[in-house]
């Protein structure tokens, strides 16, 4: 039973690590006790109360839910694309998304914090869009005799991602001169900002979703088969693709909308998972979600305390460990290729 479930035993215990590490440090340190006697009791000065419920509570809760966003939106994304290298980041569908919301506030003609509900629910469909049409242009583009060229998916995501990029920087600048540096602080990646009402709204759209992929996981499985494999059984490839997209798409969405365009993390986590479980059967996913939170949380711990009392964009904290693991998975496809 232990040996069966010990990649899982291993991934609860780097997220109680991170998440317990997560409240204790940042500007003001608190200690192992205080840190267990105000998550617990609600007991300590009235300065630590403050800043452990109003401000480090909601960072740490929005880190884990922006990591399981990323996290399972990567694995959804490498499952129906059949490739370890697809990512959000990467594909172009974080930038889709950025462009989306900045479009939005366009519209609008300035950049608003704290939208209405309706407002709200426009930026979502607007970035839903950016990330929809992001991917699907990506597909279309990439498609070569009925099948999907990995080499050009990936070119392509990354043209389109810079495509995108261009587009935001020219539309955050014509929204208002003076709201620049906002959209633009925003986009870099932060979660700074994060309070109760920002993890409340996020959590509306994330774990309804979260729940699904769950409850649908063995069709999302199958999607790593063949085409002619999967409909010679009857299983509608096309519509079960078009559900996981449109997952994928809501998780991205509200990840870049609450906290930016972070990469990499879809990109690491799904591998860092297989590490710990021998074949993605009973606790996988939840594997993904848990260390997919463990990675938001140590980037963000490192975020906030490595330059006090300046604080790196997340962006950037991601891009340190990502791009050298980019390389190494490059490197390895070539190698895979050249010994074929």
């Amino acid at each position: 039973m232990i040996k069966k479930y010990r990649g899982l035993f291993v991934c609860i215990i780097l997220f109680l690590i991170t998440f317990l590490l997560g409240l204790k440090m940042g500007t003001v340190k608190l200690s192992v006790t205080e840190t267990l006697q105000l998550l617990f009791w609600n007991q300590g000065t009235k300065e630590n109360q403050l800043i452990f419920h109003t401000f480090r509570i909601p960072r740490v809760l929005t880190a884990c839910l922006v990591g399981i966003s990323l996290s399972m939106s990567g694995e959804i994304l490498q499952k129906i694309t059949r490739n370890k290298i697809a990512d959000a980041g990467i594909l172009g569908v974080s930038s889709g998304v950025a462009f989306g919301g900045v479009f939005y506030f366009f519209l609008l003609g300035n950049y608003v914090e704290n939208l209405t509900v309706i407002g709200e629910m426009s930026l979502m469909f607007f970035g839903l869009l950016g990330a929809i049409f992001a991917l699907s242009l990506n597909l279309i583009l990439s498609v070569s005799h009925g099948k999907l060229n990995m080499s050009r998916f990936i070119l392509n995501g990354i043209g389109i991602s810079s495509g995108f990029s261009a587009l935001v920087t020219f539309f955050s600048l014509k929204i208002n001169a003076d709201n620049f540096s906002q959209v633009n602080s925003w986009l870099q990646g932060s979660i700074s900002q994060s309070n109760w009402s920002s993890v409340q709204k996020m959590s509306y759209w994330i774990l309804p979703i979260l729940l699904l992929l769950f409850i649908l996981s063995p069709k999302l499985s199958l999607l790593k088969f063949s085409d002619t494999h999967l409909e010679s059984i009857g299983f509608q490839t096309t519509w079960w693709r078009l559900i996981f997209i449109l997952f994928a798409a809501i998780l991205i969405c509200v990840s870049v909308l609450n906290a930016g365009t972070i990469g990499f993390v879809g990109l690491i986590v799904p591998a860092l998972t297989k590490i710990f479980f021998k074949s993605e059967g009973k606790g996988y996913l939840l594997g993904v979600c848990l260390n997919g939170m463990s990675l938001l949380l140590i980037c963000d711990l490192l975020a906030r305390t490595l330059f006090i009392p300046n604080e790196l964009p997340l962006n950037a904290m991601l891009g340190i460990i990502g791009v050298p693991y980019l390389i190494y998975l490059v490197y390895q496809s070539r190698k895979g290729v050249l010994k074929s």
